[in-house]
């Protein structure tokens, strides 16, 4: 689909904001191509970045062996989904900041841990302060 070929493209300074600094690095697990469209469009016009597409959780471990840091993931998954396919020890080992876009329902649970969750329908703005870091509540 035409939106999953305009995520990987890459213009020929896409890898670095400035000599010597590799830009940051979004992984976004979405099915729908026009949300990840949209997800991706949001981080670009905060500025350079790489985003990776991928449309399950299986092309995530690619991923993570081809970029040594991961700025942030925004998966479609539920917390349960994200700890019984074992995505959260290798994203947050590889610096990821873990955005939910969907399992609303655990969202406190999500938010203690230090993960941020994107409540659809979603804005540009929201998507852009997913990617602060959480605070975890309590702490």
């Amino acid at each position: 689909m035409f939106g999953d070929d305009l995520m990987n493209e890459r213009p020929k300074d896409a890898g670095q904001s400035a000599p010597g600094q590799m830009v940051p690095v979004y992984l976004v697990l979405e099915r729908n191509s026009l949300i990840a469209e949209d997800i991706a469009g949001s981080l670009r016009a905060a500025g350079p970045c790489d985003v990776v597409h991928v449309q399950s959780s299986v092309e995530i471990a690619n991923s993570l062996a081809n970029h040594p840091r991961i700025e942030a993931a925004f998966l479609e998954m539920t917390y349960a989904q994200v700890v019984e396919a074992g995505l959260d020890k290798p994203l947050l080992s590889n610096g990821a900041q873990i955005v939910l876009t969907v399992g609303e329902d655990d969202e406190a649970n999500v938010r203690s841990l230090g993960w941020n969750m994107l409540i659809r329908p979603f804005t540009d703005d929201m998507i852009r302060h997913a990617i602060r870091p959480a605070k975890p509540r309590g702490g």
